[in-house]
């Protein structure tokens, strides 16, 4: 039989252990304030350029106009494009359109069939097209609007639109389909 005096010793000598076992631990990870759960990480995301653009105005309507007769969007009447740059990145925006107009010499590009890049929540940028100018064939668009930026304060031109029209022009109601294409600027 085992003495109680023996037992007593065994209990002190495992508790002597165990203190001396706890307190090593806690040195390896830094003293008790270590236990903490204080650590630092950092967080790391990737945006990718996304190049998007909207009209929010999509529509001309020019109404009735009269042989030889001249108007455009310069004035606000009617209503010019508005391009508004939805991506991450500035863009650059290249126009085309299909024939308004059957009458002679005045398929695209003609004088009869003008645009421009206008005056919006921001100046058009450098390398735009800011004087009215032949409006080029679907299949041949050319640059329009320069280096349009996607901040929300600076995301969003005009294109100007001039039109006359022909005098040999046919009556009937005219339209033409204006692509806009935009690239990373």
């Amino acid at each position: 039989m085992v003495s109680n005096n023996i037992l007593a010793g065994l209990v002190a000598v495992v508790l002597v252990l165990s203190v001396v076992s706890i307190g090593s631990t806690m040195s390896l990870i830094g003293g008790a304030s270590g236990a903490t759960g204080l650590a630092i990480g950092t967080a790391q995301v990737s945006v990718p350029a996304k190049v998007a653009i909207s009209l929010p105005v999509s529509a001309i309507d020019f109404g009735n106009m009269d042989i030889n007769e001249v108007n455009d969007t310069t004035d606000g009447s009617p209503a010019a494009f508005q391009v508004q740059n939805d991506g991450s990145v500035s863009v650059n925006i290249t126009v085309g359109a299909t024939d308004m107009w059957a009458g002679t010499g005045a398929t695209n590009p003609s004088s009869y069939y003008e645009f421009a890049c206008g005056s919006g929540e921001v100046a058009c940028g450098a390398g735009s097209v800011t004087s009215l100018t032949n409006m080029p064939a679907t299949a041949s668009p050319v640059l329009a609007i320069a280096n349009l930026g996607h901040t929300n304060s600076a995301d969003q031109v005009e294109l100007d639109i001039g039109v006359t029209v022909p005098g040999d022009e046919p009556a009937g109601s005219k339209s033409s389909t204006v692509t806009f294409t935009a690239s990373q600027a």
